[in-house]
């Protein structure tokens, strides 16, 4: 496969959420031609200044994705619906059955290399040391994880039915600039003093930079010895969430956290709260989520370790974007942009 990124058209379904606009950024500045999938309601600002093609369309309407795909020589599948309440039927929907659509559009406008963009989560919340992609998890708790799955399922379906050569790209606890849902949404209970440790914090995080993952996306796409891989992406930091959440509230000038559960415990009255949440929702329309949830309590409470070497020996990568500055980047945007934001939404 050859290198040159000048003309080449990359398709990037996500380009609007945290993970998505990083890497529609970096594709631009590497000279890629960048065509992003955006919904007819998706705040389109994350890419303001660039020069992209938006093409409206959604990952469950087979239509928009023929008229996406069309001309592009590589597709990057960010888009997901990242959810630990939401229906079974909702999250498949997206995750699943957007993912066979967008591969079945891929083949059809014969499309050179599909990347695509899952989730340690697959795993299972192993809780091991050294997780290695090869690793086949005894069963799942949380409707998220197994969509995730399945959607690796159907892209591996994809590469034995056509010639569409396929990564599979696995980041662990993704942080920096524009994490709203994760870094945003715990840089909020910091300050409102509800954040949760379980067993103390003291499991490891599993952090990964955002450009760390951009980073192995580049190099997925380009690379030869890729194609056919996953790869397991986080920086091997041995940071834990109590660590993470303390450098949180240090850098916001907040208190730390230091409210704390049993793991058991934390993950019992998750369960009670989905089931109670989903109740409500579908008799009386509630939006807002549950204060605690299964997957928060697995992916609080078990180490998230992961082998990169298959990444590192392979792409010839490793984390180009220390802790230090990788937190730094990210408290700048919690003060100057999510938080300030976030109160008037909230006053």
């Amino acid at each position: 496969m050859s290198g040159g990124a000048s003309g080449d058209v990359c398709l990037v379904t996500g380009a609007t959420g945290f993970i998505g606009s990083h890497l529609a950024r970096r594709l631009h500045a590497e000279g890629y031609r960048v065509r992003c999938l955006v919904r007819a309601t998706s705040d389109t600002s994350p890419l303001n200044g660039l020069d992209l093609e938006l093409v409206r369309g959604d990952l469950t309407d087979r239509g928009s994705l023929s008229a996406a795909a069309t001309g592009a020589r590589f597709v990057l599948h960010c888009g997901a619906l990242v959810s630990d309440w939401a229906r079974i039927d909702e999250i498949a929907r997206s995750n699943v059955g957007g993912t066979r659509n967008l591969l079945e559009a891929a083949v059809a406008a014969s499309a050179e290399r599909f990347v695509h963009f899952s989730s340690t989560d697959v795993y299972g919340y192993p809780g091991a040391a050294g997780v290695q992609e090869d690793y086949r998890p005894s069963g799942f708790s949380n409707w998220y994880s197994q969509t995730k799955l399945a959607a690796e399922a159907e892209v591996r379906r994809a590469e034995r039915a056509s010639e569409l050569e396929v990564v599979i790209v696995r980041p662990a606890t993704v942080y920096g600039p524009g994490s709203s849902e994760v870094v945003g949404e715990l840089a909020r209970a910091i300050r409102a003093r509800q954040m949760l440790l379980i067993d103390g914090g003291r499991a490891l995080a599993g952090l990964t930079y955002v450009e760390n993952v951009v980073d192995v996306a580049i190099l997925a796409l380009r690379g030869a010895a890729a194609a056919g891989q996953a790869f397991n992406v986080t920086d091997g930091l041995p940071v834990t969430w109590r660590r993470f959440l303390d450098d949180l509230a240090a850098g916001l000038g907040f208190p730390p956290p230091r409210l704390s559960l049993p793991y058991a415990v934390a993950y019992g009255a998750a369960c009670a709260l989905e089931h109670g949440y989903r109740l409500l929702r579908a008799t009386t329309g509630l939006t807002t989520p549950p204060l605690l949830s299964r997957q928060a309590v697995h992916v609080l409470g078990r180490n998230q370790d992961f082998s990169t070497r298959k990444a590192r020996e392979l792409l010839g990568w490793g984390p180009r974007v220390g802790y230090a500055a990788g937190l730094e980047a990210t408290l700048a945007w919690l003060r100057d942009d999510y938080l300030p934001h976030a109160s008037r939404a909230t006053a």
